[in-house]
C-alpha cells in the first residue's frame, strides 16, 4: 500500500513505501531550500544579464604614408545604407535589413553586406576609396582554363594588298579603342627573350639549328622585323574611310571575303558608344602580395605577332584560342 502524505503547504509528497524499500525520512517533510547571498549585498544584474557582442573597428593602412584609417565608422555605414536603399528602390524590392540600434557600425555594415549579397543577382563587394566605403556590383564570368585571346598579325602578310590594309586598320583601331597592350609590354617578355637566347643551356639536347632559330627569333622581337611590325600598329592609319573601303573592296578569294565579313561585323565593337574591354576587368579577389600573380585581362586579350609556335613568344599560360 502506498500512502501520499500531505504537507503543510498543501503539496503532496512522494510515497513513504516504495515497493519493499522504506525511506528513513519522509521527503514530503523537506523544507524548501533557501538561496543565500553575500551579507549586505544583492545579486548583481550584470552577472546574469545578456552581454551584447562588441566588434572592433577595422583600420586600413594608407599607401601614401603609415597612418591608418578607420573604415567602420557611422558615417560610412550611413553612406552604405543610403546606397543600399537606392539599389533596392531601382530594383523594386524591399531591402531585407534593419539597422540595429546601439549596435557597432562594423556589425551593421556586415549585416547590410549580407542583405545586399542575398537580395541582388550580382556579386557584391565592399571597396574603399579615399577612406569611404562603397558597394561594387559585378558579374563573375568563368573563362576557359588559361585561355588567351591574342590577336595575331602575321597572317596579314599572306593576303592581297587591298584586304591587307583594311584588316590592319581594323586591328589598329580595335587595339586603340579597347586599350589593349602588345606582347612586348607584358611582364614576362624579358624572361622569354632570355630563355630564347640561352636555349643551348636550357635544352642540352637541342640541335644547332634550333638554337640558332631561337636566337634569331629573340633578335627579331627585340629590334627586328617582328618588333617593327608590332610598333607600326601604334602608328598612323593604314587607310581612311574604313567603312567605305570595306564596301568597295572586291576579292575573288573566299577566305578574304569571309575575313572582310568578320571585319564588317567587328565595326560595332569600335564605335564611340562601344564599351572598352579593359574597363570590364575587376579583380574581385585582390591580394596585395599574392603567392602567384593572377592572369589579368590585359594579358588574356592583347596584340601578338603570331599564334604559331615557330614565331611566338612563349608565355606562362597556354593559348587555346585567338581573335580573328
Amino acid at each position: 500500500m502506498q500512502i501520499i502524505t500531505e504537507i503543510p503547504d498543501g503539496k503532496p509528497g512522494r510515497p513513504d513505501n516504495q515497493r519493499s524499500r522504506f525511506l528513513k525520512c519522509q521527503p514530503g517533510r523537506d523544507l524548501p531550500k533557501k538561496t543565500e547571498v553575500a551579507t549586505g549585498r544583492k545579486r548583481n544584474a550584470f552577472l546574469t544579464g545578456k552581454v551584447s557582442p562588441i566588434a572592433t573597428d577595422y583600420y586600413m593602412e594608407n599607401e601614401t604614408d603609415e597612418t591608418e584609417t578607420n573604415l567602420t565608422t557611422s558615417e560610412n555605414f550611413d553612406f552604405l545604407y543610403r546606397s543600399a536603399l537606392r539599389y533596392a528602390g531601382l530594383m523594386g524590392i524591399k531591402l531585407p535589413f534593419r539597422p540595429r540600434k546601439g549596435g557597432s557600425p562594423r556589425m551593421n555594415i556586415a549585416g547590410l553586406y549580407r542583405a545586399m549579397d542575398e537580395a541582388l543577382p550580382e556579386q557584391v563587394n565592399l571597396e574603399e576609396k579615399a577612406g569611404r566605403l562603397y558597394f561594387c556590383l559585378y558579374r563573375f564570368h568563368e573563362w576557359p582554363d588559361y585561355t588567351l585571346f591574342w590577336i595575331p598579325i602575321d597572317f596579314i602578310e599572306k593576303i592581297s594588298v587591298p584586304v591587307r590594309c583594311i584588316v590592319r586598320e581594323f586591328i589598329r583601331r580595335f587595339i586603340r579603342h579597347h586599350g589593349l597592350n602588345m606582347v612586348k609590354e607584358t611582364w614576362y617578355y624579358e624572361l622569354a627573350l632570355e630563355e630564347l637566347r640561352d636555349w643551348k643551356n636550357r635544352d642540352p639536347d637541342a640541335s644547332p639549328q634550333e638554337v640558332r632559330r631561337n636566337s634569331l627569333l629573340a633578335e627579331s622581337y627585340d629590334n627586328g622585323k617582328i618588333s617593327k611590325a608590332l610598333k607600326r600598329m601604334e602608328g598612323k592609319p593604314f587607310c581612311v574611310r574604313l567603312e567605305d573601303k570595306i564596301r568597295e573592296c572586291r576579292t575573288e578569294a573566299k577566305r578574304e571575303r569571309d575575313l572582310l565579313g568578320l571585319v564588317s561585323e567587328g565595326l560595332e565593337l569600335i564605335t564611340p558608344d562601344s564599351p572598352c574591354l579593359i574597363q570590364y576587368y575587376y579583380d574581385w579577389a585582390y591580394e596585395k602580395e599574392p603567392n602567384f600573380p593572377p592572369i589579368g585581362l590585359d594579358t588574356q586579350i592583347m596584340l601578338a605577332y603570331s599564334n604559331n609556335g615557330k614565331h611566338s613568344i612563349n608565355s606562362p599560360f597556354h593559348s587555346k584560342n585567338v581573335i580573328l
